[in-house]
This record gives structure tokens, sequence and C-alpha cells, in this order.
């Protein structure tokens, strides 16, 4: 995974220093291609290995089992030959004998057991146990060169090697002490390999790998020969020297595929191939250059029709393409166009069929013989598969960049090209193993297609695309490469559209490349998502796959939250951003509703609980900033949020979990309540300032008017009431009861009372009444509640309490003219004294009904109670005058009344039976 993001970096580098962002992309996914064809080469690799390996390990048990002793018992001793001349001529026939192939020697085995009257199990019981399996070492680089250098017959190769040098001296000690022709020395000098050339084809059958080094070294010294003659000597002009060289080279190939030499042809090809660059005159005829390579390539593709010689089509293709790219870098000019496009056709093409033609060959042969080879794979060649389209293509783009459309055109051209290929190569099972790497290699140039031709945000609604119908194609065909494929472009699309907004700033239409684009985004991710769960149902998935179908879903929403994003800055007035937002998220939430709903999808039907706290924060939002919700777009935007919430209830809440459920309802009515006290309080926010009642009871009409409605038996049945009633009645009631709770006590301090134009008077001004109604539906809530925790009622008490003094205290300031603040009242003896005897009478009442109902923990709060009132006499109202002799004088009498109405409760006596 690192050297693949290496590779693509480097790619993306490269390509960016050459041609922008277009460049980089083309440049990533020919790091891609490079990375992907080394590796094929090496998975190749050890696929031979592999398939090597059973008929080595069979091979050499046979090899021991020949050489093993055989055990003397009474039949083997009959058995035995009769004379030693016979021992001999067994054991010469045994040294002479072929070694058996791997089915050959196991055929031989019940035979053998039958002729020496043994059983097969018992040859089996006493046959060498297998080998071991080893572990396959890791691939040495120089080990070809090793093989070549130590195998086989090493002497020879040092002998021929030493012979040429020997040669080269003689040449030069010729050419210093012998006063003969340069003529006559070189014509010797060939003349002699000329003879070494004809004694190596006499040995070619009886010591064949001995007469293939003489005729390679024969080979290269009339190479060498001739370059001499021709470079230094000016013996022969560069027309003879151009056809003995190409002559040398076509005897070398006629060698090469008479004897199954690949040496030879592998000599053969590389004088071909460096022929005309040594014999170069300067003369700029690249039309004769390419001609010239082009038949030697026909004569590589005509080897490729019988053997399959990987390193000499490799050679061809090296050779063809690094003097193609040298020219073209060199010396090309615009002039020159038609026939280098001709040409690079042509090379493609014939290096295509050089590419197929060992495969076809094998083909044949296992239909002709009826059975599998044992190395289907090894003609594949993937420097070949991989480098040439790559090369192909960045020649081509180096001919069309100054063209419109240019590269765009030649890499659609070369999409249909490998897409008729790998049509072409489906029909035939031999050429199976490179259907999806032509495959993939078309899904590579239709993508750079896009890029070519579009801007990168219509490149980036093209690649998800793309990327969706591949992930579909590679689900139906059963095959990872193409939904990988489709994975990395569904993720590449959106670098695509960072670089179209970098590059082109803010829309000026309403209806945009940014528009469409997106949507097209979005709507290719939620496909791919959709195929990828599908998949998953039929059990169709790799191996953390599933993930993929998470990761989609949240592309897609990310695609929608940018899209919109983008419109909104763009177009939309910031007064009118949240109403705007609001309906956009709404709409997404319908639309993944009625997704999971259609399709039987949860996991998308899961990303619309995301809804109801997006409301909700939107309702928070503008409770902080205390605006009307319906100003602003608002009386449009929150009845469509409302009823997106209610359908996306409907059809995706039977998806999610029950608590997951729960919550959503609940989170919806407590919004709901939050947005009609808003609206509530706007609309009352006017009658009078801050400090007045009517701001203040807009705050409670909408909260309270749902806690009395929300426990009734006759809601439950009303939709959506009915599909989760605990929450409504009880998690959603809680948290009003609670807002309501903490209203009265903000309101109790922060208003005065004041009800403009109508008069104060205590408990029937319509503050005192609202909070009145406000803990009455609290405590009908809380009858209605199965359990009730005993602090909640411990909190209503505490808030009739704040309530009753807060009464006292308004009374106060509007018949006394003591200031509603707080400083003010503690500077007042008269309020000080209303508190004191207030407190004692709420505790008289305490006391005396807990003590009707002997009820010890009330009992005792009113004690505490009565305990702070003689605390605050001593260091509050001592220091008052007439007031203070009221308040001792008060709550001296109604202390002696609670000592007389209200005794301490018993306690409870529980009597065990007996």
């Amino acid at each position: 995974m690192i050297l693949l993001l290496i590779a693509i970096v480097l790619g993306a580098l490269v390509g960016a220093a050459a041609g922008g962002e277009a460049g980089a992309l083309a440049g990533a996914l020919f790091g891609w291609l490079i990375l992907r064809s080394l590796r094929q080469q090496r998975e190749i690799e050890d696929l031979r290995k592999r398939a090597d390996a059973p008929v080595l390990a069979a091979t050499r048990r046979d090899a021991r089992a020949e050489l093993a002793p055989t055990e003397p018992d009474a039949e083997g001793a009959t058995a035995s030959p009769a004379t030693p001349g016979a021992a001999v001529a067994m054991d010469t026939t045994r040294a002479v004998a072929p070694m058996p192939s791997a089915p050959s020697a196991a055929a031989a085995i019940p035979a053998a057991a039958v002729a020496t009257g043994m059983t097969v199990a018992d040859d089996t019981a006493r046959s060498p146990a297998p080998p071991p399996a080893t572990v396959a070492p890791s691939r040495d680089l120089l080990a070809p060169i090793r093989r070549w250098l130590f195998g086989g017959n090493t002497i020879v190769k040092a002998g021929i090697g030493i012979l040429f040098v020997g040669l080269a001296f003689l040449a030069k000690y010729a050419s210093e002490h012998v006063h003969l022709p340069i003529e006559f020395r070189l014509a010797a000098i060939g003349v002699a390999a000329i003879v070494l050339l004809g004694f190596g084809w006499r040995l070619r059958l009886s010591r064949p790998d001995y007469a293939q080094v003489l005729q390679g070294g024969a080979v290269a010294v009339l190479y060498l020969t001739l370059f001499a003659a021709f470079r230094f000597y000016n013996v022969i002009g560069a027309m003879p020297a151009f056809v003995m060289m190409v002559a040398v080279a076509a005897l070398a190939a006629a060698l090469a595929v008479l004897q199954d030499a690949r040496a030879l042809a592998v000599i053969g090809a590389l004088g071909g191939f460096a022929t005309p660059l040594i014999v170069s005159t300067g003369s700029d005829n690249y039309v004769a250059l390419f001609t010239y390579y082009f038949v030697l390539d026909l004569g590589i593709a005509a080897v490729a029709w019988s053997k399959t010689w990987r390193p000499l089509n490799l050679i061809g293709f090296a050779a063809t393409f690094i003097v193609a790219t040298a020219w073209g870098v060199l010396k090309y000019r615009p002039d020159d166009y038609a026939t280098s496009q001709a040409f690079l056709i042509a090379f493609f093409l014939l290096f295509v069929v050089i590419l197929v033609l060992p495969a076809r060959r094998l083909g044949r042969a296992d239909a002709a013989a009826g059975v599998a080879a044992p190395h289907r794979d090894a003609w594949v060649n993937s420097s070949l598969l991989f480098g040439l389209p790559t090369v192909t293509f960045a020649l081509e783009y180096g001919l069309v960049r100054d063209m419109p459309y240019g590269a765009a055109l030649a890499a659609l051209a070369l999409a249909g090209f490998y897409v008729m290929l790998a049509t072409w190569m489906k029909r035939r099972p031999e050429l199976g193993i490179t259907f999806d790497a032509t495959l993939a290699i078309a899904t590579i140039f239709l993508t750079l297609v896009i890029p070519f031709a579009l801007d990168p945000r219509s490149t980036a609604g093209a690649w998800t695309l793309e990327g969706a119908g591949l992930i579909w194609i590679g689900f139906r065909q059963q095959r990872g490469l193409p939904r990988l494929f489709g994975y990395v472009l569904l993720g590449l699309a959106g670098l695509a559209m960072l670089l179209g907004h970098q590059r082109h700033g803010v829309p000026t239409g309403i209806f945009n490349a940014y528009l469409f684009n997106g949507l097209m985004a979005a709507a290719a991710s939620l496909a791919g998502a959709f195929f990828v769960h599908r998949a998953r149902r039929a059990g169709a998935l790799k191996q953390g796959e599933e993930a993929c179908e998470t990761l989609l879903i949240a592309s897609a929403t990310v695609w929608f939250v940018v899209t919109a994003t983008i419109e909104i800055d763009a177009f939309v007035p910031m007064r009118l951003v949240l109403a705007v937002a609001l309906v956009a998220a709404s709409a997404v939430a319908l639309l993944y509703a009625a997704l999971g709903r259609r399709f039987d999808w949860p996991e998308i039907a899961w990303t619309a609980l995301a809804h109801a706290p997006i409301v909700f924060i939107a309702a928070a939002i503008d409770a902080a900033l205390l605006a009307n919700p319906f100003a602003d777009g608002g009386w449009w935007a929150w009845p469509f949020a409302f009823a997106a919430h209610g359908l996306v209830l409907r059809l995706a809440a039977p998806f999610w979990p029950k608590l997951a459920a729960h919550a959503m309802h609940a989170l919806g009515a407590i919004t709901l309540a939050l947005v009609g006290a808003l609206l509530g309080r706007s609309a009352t926010a006017q009658w009078g300032d801050f400090a007045s009642a009517w701001p203040w009871l807009g705050w409670l009409a909408v909260p309270a008017a749902m806690l009395l409605v929300l426990p009734r038996p006759a809601t439950a049945r009303v939709w959506p009431v009915r599909m989760l009633p605990e929450a409504y009645r009880t998690s959603a009631a809680a948290v009003l009861a609670a807002g309501l709770w903490v209203w009265t006590l903000v309101a109790n301090v922060a208003s005065d009372g004041s009800a403009a134009p109508l008069p104060y008077l205590p408990l029937l001004n319509p503050l005192d009444i609202g909070i009145g109604i406000a803990l009455a539906a609290t405590l009908l809530w809380l009858k209605h509640v199965d359990r009730v925790v005993p602090w909640s009622l411990a909190m209503a008490a505490g808030a009739g309490f704040v309530w009753l003094n807060a009464i006292l205290v308004r009374s106060f300031h509007h018949y006394a003219g003591v200031p509603y603040h707080f400083d003010a009242w503690l500077d007042s003896f008269a309020v000080q004294t209303g508190i004191t005897l207030l407190w004692t009478a709420i505790a008289l009442v305490t006391m005396w009904l807990a003590s009707t109902r002997s009820a010890r923990e009330p009992w005792f709060v009113g004690a505490a109670l009565l305990a702070a009132v003689v605390l605050k006499l001593v260091l509050v109202d001592l220091s008052g005058g007439l007031t203070r002799i009221v308040s001792f004088i008060g709550v001296g009498v109604l202390m002696l009344v609670i000592a007389y109405v209200a005794p301490l409760p018993a306690k409870e006596i529980r009597h065990v039976a007996t």
C-alpha cells in the first residue's frame, strides 16, 4: 500500500510539472499503472514457481527411488540377475534412460510393484517421504545472470569469451606488427567467425548447448567486424554495412528459431536494433529508420507465433519505443505529425499482436491435447501488457497536446480499443488472465477522457457516475478490480471539485456546474452504496468491503452539504440562510427516509436520524437570537421542516433502534414546543418592556398547553404519538416540565408583574396566572406519571415557595414603591418583615399538613424553614424599628400556633408477626 501511494504521488508530481491539474491526475493514474505492471510481473513469477514445485518434487522423489538400494528378500534374491554382466547391463540401461516425468513415474509404480512381486501398498510404504514444504525465497534480480554464467557448460562460455578477447588482441597486434592491408585483416577475422559459426552449426544435434555458445560468439564477432570496418577504417560504406548487419541479424534469428535457441535470438535482435544507430550518417531519415524497425518487429512477431520468448519481445518493445521517444524529444517537428502518427499506431497494434500471439498458440495446443497447460500464465508479459499503453499514450500526448481536445480524443480512442480487445479476450479462455488487466486499462483511459475534455467541476460529476457504473459492473461480473476503480474514482471526484472551486471561484448563476455536478456526485455515491448494500445481502462482498456502504453514504451526504453550502453562500441573502439550510437538510432527510423505505435499506434510513437534531439546533439558534421563527423565511421553512420530520418518523423510524426512535420522537416534540414558545414570545414582546409580564407570558403558552395535552389518553391514539407514546408523555413531557420550572424561576425574578393597561392585583395579574398554570400543568403531569421521583415534588414545591415570595415582593413594589431589584429588597425593612411572616406562615401550613397526615419528612422541612426564620430574625430583622416589633410578635404568635396544631408525627411502628 505504501509503494502504491508513493507511485501515485510521484506520478502526480511529474504530471503536474508537465501539465497542471490534468497532468497530475494523469500522472497519478500512470504511476498506479506502472506499479501494477511490476506487481503483476512478480505475481506471475510466483505462480510459475508454484506450478513448477510439484513437478520438481516428483522428479526428486523418482530420482531418490532410482538411486536407493533395494532391500533384499527372498523374492528379490530369486529375481536378481544371474550374472554380473546382466547386472551391469541393467545399471547401464537405468543410467542412460531419460528421467520420467511426474505422471509417467507415478504410473510406473504399480507396474514395478507387480514385476517385483510387491504390492502397491508395500512400495508406497517403502518409498521415501516427500520433502517438507519450503518457503519460497525472495526474488533475486541477479539470478538470471548467475544462471547464464554458471549454468550449463560454464567452460565453453568462458572459453568463447577468452577466444573473443584473444581475437581482439590478435587484431591489435596485427595492426601494429603485420603490414597487411586492413581489408585482409578484417576479412581474416570475419572468416574465422564464419568458420566458428559453421563448426557450431555442425555440433547443433550432438552438443546443442556447446554449439549455441559458439554460434553466439561468432555472430558477435561478425557484428563487431562489420562495425569496425565501417566506423573506424571506412573499408565499407554505410549502405553495404547496413545490409550486411541486417543479414547477420536475420541469420541469428533464423538460427535461433531452427535450434530453439533464445540467446541467439536475443543477440540477433540487439544487433538488428543497434545497426542503424551504429551506421548512422546523421541524415535524419526517420521514415527509413522506423520502417526498418517495423520490419524487425515483424520478425519478432513471426518468432512469437511459434516461440514464447518474453525477453525477445521486451527487447523489441524497449528498443523501438526508446528510440522513438528520443527522436520525438530531439527531432520531432509539427510537419512530421502524419507519418509519426502512422508509425505510432502501427507499432502499437503490432506489439498488441506480439502480446497475444503466444497465448493463442498455447490455447490451441491445450485444446488439441485435451488438457490444460501447466503454465497457462507463462506467456503473460506484464511489462508489455501495461507498459505499451502507457508509453503509447505518453507519445500520443506529445503529438496532440496542442490540438483542441486532442488528448481527450486520444484517451477515448485507446479506451475504445481496449474495450474491444477485452470483449474479444472474454470469449477466449486462454486469454482470461489478461481480461481484467485489459478492462482496467480501458477504464483508466476512459477516466482520462473526462479531465482532458471537461473542467474539474464537470470532471467530478462524471467520475462519480463512472465510479458507480464500475461498482455495478464489478458486482454483476463478480470482479473486484472494477469495484476498486469505482471506489477510487468516487474518492478522486472530491479532489476534482476542490480544484474546480479553486480555479473557477464562486458560481455566477443559480443553475451552475457546481449544482449539477454536486447532485450527480451525490446520486452516484448513493447508487454505489446501494449496490454494496445489495451485494452484502447476497453475501457477495469481500472481507472489509461492507465498510464501503457507510463511506459512500457519508460521501453522498458530504456532497449534498458542500453543494448546498456553495449555493447558499453565493445566492442566498444572509437573513434567509437559516431557513434555506433548514429546508435543504429536511429535503435530504426525506430522500434518505424514502430510499430506506423503498429499498428496505436500514443503513441509509439510520442517516435520517440526524434530521431531528438539526431541526432542534436551528430552533436553538433562533432562541439564542430571540428571533421570530416565522420571520426571514421561517414561515415556510418551519412548516416544511416539521412535515418532513413527521414523514421521516413514519418512513425511517421502523429501521431505527428503539432507543434512537424514542429519542427522535421526543426531540421533535421538544423542538415544536421551543418554536411555539419563540412564536409566543415574539407575539407578546411588543406589548411591554422586558420587565413586564407580557414578554414572559409569550414563552409559556405552547409548552404549557403541550404539557397538559401530552399525558392525556386520547393523545396517545393520535399519530405520531401512537407510534411511541412513552416518548411523548414521559421523555418529552419531562423536558417540558423542567423547562416550565426554569421559566417560573426566571420569570419570578426578572418580571415585576406589570401588565399595562391592566392594573396589578396579587394572584390575579397575568404573570401570576401564567405561573400558576405552569405549576398546575407540571403537577398534573406528575400525577399521570407512573413513578414519581421524590425530588421532582421537592422541585415543584420549591418553585411554589419562590412564587409566593415573588408575589409578596411584587406587591411591595406596586403598592409601597419598593424598587424591583435585589438591593432594594434587602434595604427595605417592610419587605424583610413581610418575608419573615410569609416564611413563618408557610412553615405553619407545611407542618400542620404533615402532622395531620403523619408525614415526618415534610414536617422537618417546615421545621427547617422555621429555623431559618429564627436565624433571619437575629441577623436581619433585629436591626429594624417598628418592623422589628411586628416581625418578632408575628413570628412568636405563629410559632405558638404551630406548637399547638402541628406536633411532630410519631414514628411508624411496624409489628412483626410471631
